[in-house]
């Protein structure tokens, strides 16, 4: 019992303005979550246009088999990396696989760790089942400068961001067999976003992994 009761009153106010605070905080960092998702959707829309104006142009019944098989290739994704810490995700006629990097690599690496190398393996399985696709592998980082012990080699997040998708990708072609015509990469340093940079949690997001599928009508 509160035999003060201005104390108590005190007291009562300050829980309020604290729970209000962190409410407040977190629903702010969930918008610019959103937002930066949003964003990014938009950015993926721009990056493949040339993909899914080839999409559009092909006939219904062509684009009925493709929508279908795609399905079945993210099912099959969504199988294979259920135990992992990895997002497929349906962007129109896109297939995206989401990584953070440290699922990947080791802290201040670019070459697959073990776990890494499993969750690849499970998505190239998934991919050489359907025949005529194509996978842009993308490299993303956070705003920070590249670490002093990478700095001799990638002397930019620019170089890191390549280097991280050239390794999944030299991972599949010389290890797991992938045709080397249906894969590319691309390094796009911190420039796509997905949290803020102004947390840990939020550069944590940014450093990662995606994987882009989509039809090879060329």
């Amino acid at each position: 019992m509160c035999y003060n009761k201005l104390r108590c009153f005190s007291v009562f106010l300050t829980v309020i303005v604290v729970v209000s605070g962190c409410s407040t905080a977190g629903i702010k960092q969930e918008n610019e979550e959103l937002k930066q998702r949003i964003q990014q959707e938009e950015q993926t829309r721009q990056d493949y246009a040339d993909k899914l104006r080839a999409a559009s142009a092909t006939s219904e019944k062509e684009q009925s088999h493709s929508q279908a098989e795609m399905a079945a290739m993210r099912k099959d994704l969504d199988k294979a990396l259920e135990e992992n810490q990895a997002v497929v995700k349906k962007l129109k006629d896109l297939t995206i696989v989401e990584m953070e990097h440290n699922v990947l690599f080791k802290s201040g690496q670019v070459e697959l760790n073990k776990e890494g190398k499993m969750i690849v393996r499970d998505i190239a399985a998934a991919f050489n089942k359907y025949p005529g696709y194509h996978m842009r592998i993308e490299g993303h980082t956070d705003n920070m400068p590249v670490h002093s012990k990478l700095k001799p080699s990638y002397f930019s997040n620019w170089e890191l961001s390549a280097a991280r998708a050239a390794s999944v990708a030299r991972y599949m072609i010389f290890a797991l067999k992938v045709p080397r015509n249906n894969l590319s990469i691309a390094g796009y340093a911190d420039n796509r976003p997905v949290a803020s940079n102004d947390t840990v949690e939020g550069r944590a997001k940014n450093r990662r992994i995606r994987v882009v599928i989509f039809k090879n009508y060329n």
